[in-house]
């Protein structure tokens, strides 16, 4: 398979995992009223973990020490994300938390250029004012003056950047199977820490669909197609295709849920699709 090609088929797949994304925000507002996010994040990586040790268990034994460090940082940087954004949604509101969340995009290109010394094309920069201009709009409702828990989802948002990027980084010189199993292994051991220090787990019977779908789906699958795809194709225009997911998560609202779209979240998606096609159409006729 060509570069163009496999890095057309990466995006393919980062659209797939966005998708799924998305599926997950309006069942994790559900369950989050069953089971705390500390508990939520050690159980779902946990799953994942040994889904991912039965699979590339051999993998994982022949890892070099840049491999497991490669995982061990990126799987920090990923549980990191999570708990901050779980401490924020604390003390603020969901759709608040959703936009502050998204504008990981906006750090994207910086800790792109930080990182990896890579410079961003003109549809890329134009592609990331759009979707920052299309979240503006379609998170208008949520209101932008800033408290405690915006703080600590804006503090999300960068870690994630730097979780794809690094991410980016680990798939092109270790093993990104092994990797995305270290990842699932080190996240589920630090909401184990959290879990152990506040002594307390309570999961009721009907948390454990979703927890389920959380591990094996919304976890172990993301973790390897990401890690994979990530490694085939550039960061930022990965964190374009990433802004998709309020996008999903409002269409798998109303298909499941009957949750219908304003007018401004209309908008506000189509300015989001428009700046994923000027990124990717600019990179077509850059090819």
């Amino acid at each position: 398979m060509r570069g163009g090609d496999s890095s057309r088929v990466a995006e393919g797949t980062l659209l797939l995992i966005t998708a799924i994304w998305g599926t997950t925000f309006p069942l994790l507002s559900v369950t989050l009223h069953l089971v705390d996010a500390y508990t939520i994040v050690a159980i779902r990586f946990s799953i994942a973990a040994v889904v991912l040790v039965a699979l590339y268990g051999r993998r994982l034994a022949r890892m070099s020490r840049v491999e497991v460090w490669d995982g061990v940082r990126t799987g920090l940087l990923l549980v990191a994300g999570y708990l901050t954004q779980a401490i924020g949604l604390t003390t603020t509101s969901v759709p608040r938390s959703a936009f502050l969340t998204g504008t990981a995009v906006v750090f994207m290109p910086f800790v792109s250029f930080l990182v990896l010394r890579s410079r961003v094309q003109i549809g890329e920069t134009l592609g990331v004012a759009l979707v920052f201009a299309g979240l503006l709009i379609f998170y208008a409702d949520a209101g932008l003056s800033l408290r405690a828990g915006d703080v600590w989802t804006l503090a999300c948002a960068v870690l994630f950047a730097c979780q794809v990027v690094y991410t980016s980084v680990a798939a092109r010189r270790s093993d990104p199977y092994a990797v995305s199993a270290m990842q699932a292994l080190v996240s589920g051991a630090v909401g184990w820490l959290f879990i152990g220090a506040r002594g307390k787990l309570s999961v009721p019977a009907e948390a454990w669909g979703t927890l389920l779908y959380l591990g094996v789906v919304a976890s172990a699958l993301i973790l390897v197609l990401q890690t994979w795809a990530l490694g085939k194709t550039n960061p930022v225009r990965a964190g374009v295709i990433y802004s998709l997911e309020p996008v999903f998560a409002s269409i798998f609202a109303m298909w499941f849920f009957g949750a219908h779209m304003s007018l401004l979240e209309v908008a506000g998606s189509a300015a989001i699709l428009a700046g994923v096609l000027v990124a990717e159409l600019k990179k077509v006729s850059a090819d």
